[in-house]
């Protein structure tokens, strides 16, 4: 995923109505929605998730204000990334700006950014920032892969989302390496100017291996900030990220 003015090739998205039926059954379509704001400092990474599996259906809320005018679902929004097992998810709409948390004219700032997929047993190999958790099947663990690394859910027993850890990798030791970047595809190099914010919106379509919720996926975007730090708070990136998608559930 590159940052820029324009990016890359324009996702499509197609949606359903609020139910599909098979036989006489009737399966009501998730709508997610959720809003996030990510620090990102000097010299470190984070590895941001999108879509994680789940064991069961995420949790939901309700919006005041929204009637059946507005949306056919009333006020009833998941806002959480988890999908459950089983279910499927074609697109996600993705808003995210990224900006200096402080602003200063003479802001310029490297970053760079990039996607990670995992399906299966990918998560039990050497994929930086993420572990398999032992103890519950399928499910997917941050680690800040520290010399005694902490281990945090990316989702919680609840269906709500952690917030990544600092991972204190550097561009020069990603470039060296070669079983990251197996996993922690697409490198991009952006640069920013006199703290102008970089907005990306866009509905994209999801990897053909994350499509499926299965034990062991994830689907997440990594942001290296390669700024040498400085005073105050003008090269911490900050990433604010609105996220939209229909999870369809699997047919029993």
């Amino acid at each position: 995923m590159a940052f820029g003015r324009r990016f890359g090739k324009r996702g499509s998205f197609t949606s359903g109505s609020t139910v599909y039926k098979t036989g006489s059954a009737s399966y009501e379509i998730r709508r997610h929605a959720l809003q996030r704001t990510i620090e990102v400092e000097p010299g470190k990474c984070k590895l941001i998730p999108l879509l994680a599996f789940h064991n069961a259906e995420g949790f939901s809320s309700s919006i005041s204000g929204i009637s059946n005018k507005i949306s056919a679902q009333g006020s009833k929004v998941y806002p959480t990334l988890a999908v459950q097992d089983g279910s499927k998810v074609s697109a996600i709409k993705l808003d995210i700006t990224i900006e200096p948390k402080t602003q200063n004219s003479s802001n310029i700032i490297n970053f760079y950014t990039g996607r990670v997929t995992t399906s299966y047993h990918d998560v039990k190999g050497d994929v930086y920032g993420l572990e398999a958790d032992s103890s519950t099947e399928g499910k997917i663990k941050f680690s800040d892969e520290a010399s005694s690394a902490t281990l945090t859910d990316v989702i919680t027993s609840s269906g709500s989302t952690n917030t990544p850890p600092e991972l204190s990798l550097t561009k020069d030791v990603f470039d060296y390496g070669d079983t990251i970047k197996h996993w922690w595809r697409g490198s991009r190099k952006n640069v920013m100017f006199g703290g102008q914010p970089i907005v990306y919106e866009r509905w994209e379509k999801v990897p053909s291996k994350c499509k499926r919720s299965n034990p062991g996926m994830f689907y997440g975007m990594w942001i290296m900030n390669s700024a040498t730090s400085v005073s105050g708070d003008t090269d911490v990136l900050s990433v604010k990220i609105n996220q939209e998608f229909n999870e369809i559930p699997l047919i029993q």
